[in-house]
């Protein structure tokens, strides 16, 4: 078949004169980040985070190192006391536990204030990091390490430290209720104690339930207008998931039984070591709310060296004390360093979140 000459009529027909002029192109979004990516890679705000994480690391360090001492100073004026070896690293097993159960539920906080997934190793590696920082003084380390680290899990600043408060309320609240209720049942092996402490628990535990319920049951967009800018929360639903208290809860039984072989270890009797295992959850908190000391060095250490003396005598007491606070410090070392090797493994890039979890 030949081909045929052009037309007129193979020409375009031109658009009517009174036709309206044809809106501009919208050119296309720029794509978003890649799943898993961290938010604000190679910005100014980064730079800031690599500038100040090894500030924050240093200084834990120098903080750590000075607990240390006042360690092996508060063991050499005390008496002489019989150690056993067995129940010191047995202590240990329930610390390294129970730093991975405080992880994980922070992680499913996240998971509630975000509404996405956490990339779940990733997040308890963090966590278990920022716990060295407990021993800069007034806490901020903790909170703030957090911060510097949260685009590795594909999170905000703004919502890891709004995460910080929520679990503040149920770590606290919690702790108070779990080491009370053991007080308790300790019965006559920590009478003084149980005695001084029963005059204010009753009303504390009520309170501390209320606050809980409320974080549990009661819609974020309920909350003042005020309160959700300070949380930069997303979406609806409550602030605290419900597994949250339980999983703190189970952390601190991980204190409770560590505290129960700390007393062990210098010769308490079990019904002693069980009856005073409370005293073990209590102090931590005392010693974490006491802000001007560095991880609660001193504070602690004192509420244990009285609440124990009655049931296994001074000496022990000081011993159990010291004994606990250099088990948790060793366990926060062997943390960091666990978590830096781990993130270093499973370094942020394209699909490996889905591989984290």
């Amino acid at each position: 078949m030949k081909d045929r000459p052009a037309s007129l009529a193979d020409l375009p027909a031109a658009p009517p004169t009174d036709a309206p002029p044809a809106p501009p192109a919208i050119p296309a979004a720029p794509p978003g980040p890649a799943p898993g990516a961290p938010l604000g890679a190679g910005g100014p705000l980064a730079r800031l985070r690599a500038a100040l994480r090894p500030v924050m690391l240093v200084a834990a360090a120098l903080f750590i190192g000075l607990a240390a001492r006042d360690l092996a100073r508060r063991w050499e004026s005390g008496e002489a006391i019989e150690v056993r070896p067995a129940f010191v690293a047995l202590s240990m097993v329930p610390l390294a536990l129970g730093a991975v159960v405080l992880g994980l539920a922070w992680a499913w906080l996240l998971e509630e204030l975000t509404g996405r997934p956490i990339p779940r190793w990733r997040a308890i590696a963090l966590h278990v990091e920022s716990q060295a920082a407990r021993y800069i003084p007034g806490k901020v380390g903790v909170p703030l390490i957090r911060m510097l680290g949260a685009p590795r899990i594909g999170t905000t600043g703004a919502v890891v430290g709004s995460s910080f408060a929520v679990e503040l309320v149920s770590f606290v609240a919690v702790g108070a209720i779990v080491g009370l209720g053991l007080l308790a049942a300790g019965g006559e092996q920590v009478a003084g104690a149980s005695a001084f402490i029963g005059r204010w628990s009753l009303p504390v535990l009520l309170a501390l339930g209320v606050v809980l319920v409320a974080l549990m049951t009661v819609d974020r967009a309920r909350a003042p207008a005020r309160v959700r800018r300070f949380l930069a929360t997303e979406g609806r639903g409550p602030l605290m998931p419900a597994r949250l208290p339980l999983a703190h809860a189970a952390y601190w039984l991980t204190w409770a039984a560590h505290g129960a072989c700390a007393a062990l270890a210098v010769g308490a009797t079990p019904a002693a070591a069980l009856g005073g295992s409370g005293l073990f959850v209590l102090a931590p908190i005392v010693g974490f709310l006491a802000l001007a000391t560095p991880g609660g060095i001193g504070v602690r250490e004192a509420l244990l060296s009285v609440g124990l003396a009655p049931a296994v005598g001074p000496a022990a007491a000081l011993g159990a004390a010291v004994i606990s606070r250099a088990t948790s410090l060793a366990v926060d070392v062997g943390g960091w360093l666990a978590a830096r090797l781990l993130t270093g493994r499973h370094a942020p890039h394209g699909g490996a979140e889905s591989r984290d979890r």
